[in-house]
């Protein structure tokens, strides 16, 4: 008897737990917008390009880089500004084959995503590889970090493909957007500089 007792009270504590964090039934009636979109983006940046390794031997060709890219991007589109790009990368071709590895910030100070105006910071991490010449493979993925005004509370995800050299690069994006709900991944200090 002692054993159903002490079962019975372990059933009725977990069932407790599991509904400790559950979402609330208000959560339901909040509105939120969702919407899809595609466009470009281009840059025109200045890439600075440090030396980290020579790949351990005597051709001067192979090496790993640490690539440092500032300058200008333009989104036309779904999502369309034009705001300030860093970026940070590292290249790797000791194998013979270029392969990277790369983040980059867009901030704007004006940034009209689905018909809404505002200032953002717009995250794109990826890779890009060059498996044989002449071949460019590039998988990133993209998404809003915070924003101002508008596009307070966005939150936004998607890819991007896309070319790039060392002056300039051109890509296309599609982008998923949630409009109309309290989002915060703790990103939002990217944006204090863009409250007006």
């Amino acid at each position: 008897m002692q054993t159903t007792t002490v079962l019975r009270m372990a059933a009725i504590a977990l069932t407790g737990l599991a509904t400790i964090g559950q979402p609330q039934a208000s959560a339901d009636k909040v509105k939120v917008e969702e919407f899809y979109g595609t466009g470009l983006r281009a840059t025109s940046v200045v890439r600075v390009s440090e030396p980290i390794s020579d790949c351990g031997d005597t051709n001067a060709a192979t090496n790993i880089v640490h690539q440092t890219s500032t300058g200008t991007v333009t989104y036309t589109g779904f999502m369309a500004g034009t705001g300030e790009v860093v970026s940070d990368g590292l290249s790797d071709n000791c194998a013979g084959q270029t392969h990277n590895s790369f983040r980059l910030i867009d901030t704007f100070e004006s940034l009209t995503v689905a018909g809404r105006t505002g200032g953002a910071v717009v995250e794109i991490v990826g890779r890009l590889s060059s498996p044989t010449p002449g071949l460019t493979l590039n998988e990133s993925r993209m998404r809003i970090l915070c924003g101002t005004g508008e596009l307070k509370g966005v939150h936004a995800e998607g890819t991007v493909v896309g070319t790039s050299t060392s002056t300039s690069a051109f890509s296309a994006f599609q982008v998923w957007v949630h409009l109309g709900h309290n989002h915060d991944v703790g990103f939002d200090f990217l944006c204090r500089d863009l409250e007006r």
